[in-house]
């Protein structure tokens, strides 16, 4: 591994770090996103204080974050690996931030610009999986999460390389890490209404 290689590693968890919806709301709110809500930095908790103009304001820079991290990779030309590292590394700082004591967002925004830009075909495949999960699930976060985790099945299906489709495991993994609280409570909502019917 290069200068190169790890100079973009480096770059793209700090890169991750920048917490688009903390800093938001400290700077505008005075207030610490992460005691509000579900407790995460993400666009759709800053809505619940900041409305459509802060969900916009943070989905916006979360995904422009990943979508750096992309372009930083293929400025210093490293390789496909090195690059698919980085979008773990930017989903991980954007997740676990080293400033914030490791409680960061969830990842799906910062995850969404880093695959727009790494492969727009992937952005389209977790689209139409999210419509299709949708009418059975009605919940937003989670219908996005169970299409992300479905990803890499679709992935092999058109093909992709091994190595992709191994890393896109990890970033579901990950990501599904992150919004194991979103999954407790569909469980916990479909139970009860399992029990009501």
């Amino acid at each position: 591994m290069g200068y190169t290689d790890i100079i973009a590693i480096v770059l793209s968890y700090l890169l991750g770090c920048i917490n688009t919806g903390y800093y938001y709301v400290r700077l505008i709110h005075k207030q610490d996103i992460r005691t509000i809500g579900t407790k995460v930095t993400g666009a759709y908790n800053v809505s619940r204080l900041a409305g459509k103009k802060g969900f916009i304001i943070t989905f916006t820079g979360d995904a422009l974050k990943g979508a750096i991290a992309v372009l930083i990779c293929r400025f210093l030309a490293v390789d496909d690996t090195v690059l698919l590292l980085c979008i773990l590394l930017v989903i991980t700082g954007h997740i676990f931030p080293f400033q914030l004591n490791f409680k960061g967002g969830k990842g799906l925004s910062t995850a969404f610009g880093a695959f727009l830009l790494f492969d727009p075909i992937v952005i389209l495949m977790w689209l139409v999986a999210s419509i299709v999960f949708f009418p059975f699930v009605r919940r937003y976060t989670v219908t996005v999460l169970f299409a992300l985790v479905f990803l890499p099945f679709e992935l092999f299906i058109f093909d992709y390389p091994y190595k992709i489709i191994f890393f896109f495991i990890l970033y579901a993994a990950l990501i599904f890490f992150a919004c194991r609280s979103n999954l407790q409570e569909f469980i916990k909502e479909r139970a009860y209404h399992g029990r009501n019917n």
